[in-house]
């Protein structure tokens, strides 16, 4: 196995972080991680700084401190803007902002001849206009032209081109859709907002209130945290992969409706109706209930459920109430080379077991 030094992971306290975190540490990898604050349950075997990415001069100096070793880098760091998550999706300081994060991260590494040989940038399907269009197109291959829109992906992306043509070293971009799994801490992990909700409704001894926006006829799907990591450990090996995009799946479709019915099944709950009901608004209506669930069962979670959820709960909402029938092509990863599938269904359960392993869910 070619000897691969150390994987910068920057993001390391997010979902995509986590997982690249634990499957690059499991394939023998040293993994150094970059996040504002330190994950609440590191990956074993990766060590962590703390560095913000907006900062160039720390940059700087953390790339003469610790970086002489890295060989790649994954970068899947994201700065939202608080309370205002949706909204900052089309607001071009935001843009701009997280544009000259991996600017700034990369910069060090032009200016030195070091060992990095690779970049992996992970990225989701707002690439491909999902917040601008009524229909998207299906399926959405990597060769759609890239929408005529000020979104961060592309500045992402544009500094990474850049990068390569002054270094030589070569890119990857991995678009996930609706990652489902990840550690505690991740500020936009709608699945695990989707747990807490129904194990509210269970401790309280109700039924699960399915909001209407969950009844659209949509279709989309779902990307298992741990397979995205493998997808990645990949594309830090393959040949095939540099100077690529790749849509990367679980490899079947969802639907809310049949979300919710997996949910239920998993918690012991009856589903109800839909109802006028949003994820975020009945969490904030159960906050207290929570906390109290926190200290009965003495979880690892913080007793604040906002503090433990972030912006997750607003993401679950706006999956369901702005979804657009939305299917990518992973026939580009396959023919690469990359075959690892989940069902869907499979994955959730999964993630469920975990996190109540982890004591970050109460006890069935």
């Amino acid at each position: 196995m070619e000897d691969v030094g150390t994987v910068l992971i920057a993001g390391a306290s997010g979902v995509v972080g986590h997982a690249a975190a634990t499957r690059f540490t499991a394939a023998g990898h040293k993994v150094l991680g970059l996040s504002r604050r330190t994950p609440a349950l590191p990956a074993p075997g990766a060590d962590y700084l703390a560095l913000d990415l907006l900062d160039r001069d720390a940059c700087m100096a953390a790339a003469e401190a610790h970086f002489a070793n890295v060989t790649h880098i994954v970068y899947a760091a994201v700065n939202e803007t608080p309370g205002d998550l949706i909204a900052s999706w089309t607001d071009k300081e935001h843009s701009a902002r997280n544009g000259r994060m991996i600017e700034y991260l990369l910069a060090p590494f032009e200016r030195r001849k070091g060992r990095l040989r690779h970049v992996s940038i992970v990225h989701g399907t707002k690439a491909y206009g999902l917040m601008h269009y009524d229909r998207l197109p299906i399926p959405l291959r990597e060769t759609l032209p890239r929408p005529p829109f000020d979104e961060f992906y592309f500045r992402q992306e544009d500094a990474a081109y850049a990068f390569e043509q002054k270094t030589g070293v070569p890119w990857t971009v991995l678009r996930a859709q609706l990652i489902a799994g990840g550690g505690a801490g991740g500020n936009l992990n709608g699945l695990l907002a989707l747990a807490v909700y129904a194990a509210l409704h269970r401790a309280k001894g109700q039924t699960l209130a399915m909001p209407i926006a969950a009844q659209k006829d949509k279709i989309f799907e779902i990307t298992d945290a741990e397979l995205l990591g493998d997808a990645l450990v990949w594309a830090a090996q393959a040949p095939v992969a540099r100077n690529r995009t790749f849509n990367v799946t679980n490899g079947d479709v969802a639907s809310w409706p049949d979300i919710f019915q997996v949910v239920a099944e998993y918690f012991g709950l009856e589903l109800e109706s839909p109802s006028e009901v949003t994820i975020a608004g009945k969490i904030n209506e159960m906050a207290a209930a929570w906390a109290r669930l926190v200290a009965e069962q003495g979880l690892v979670a913080p007793s604040d459920v906002h503090e433990f959820l972030g912006e997750s709960a607003v993401l679950s909402d706006f999956s369901m109430e702005g979804a657009k029938s939305c299917v990518t092509s992973t026939i580009a990863i396959r023919c690469a080379g990359f075959h690892t599938y989940l069902d869907s269904a499979d994955c959730m359960r999964k993630w469920f077991d975990r996190w109540q392993a982890e004591k970050l869910l109460p006890r069935r």
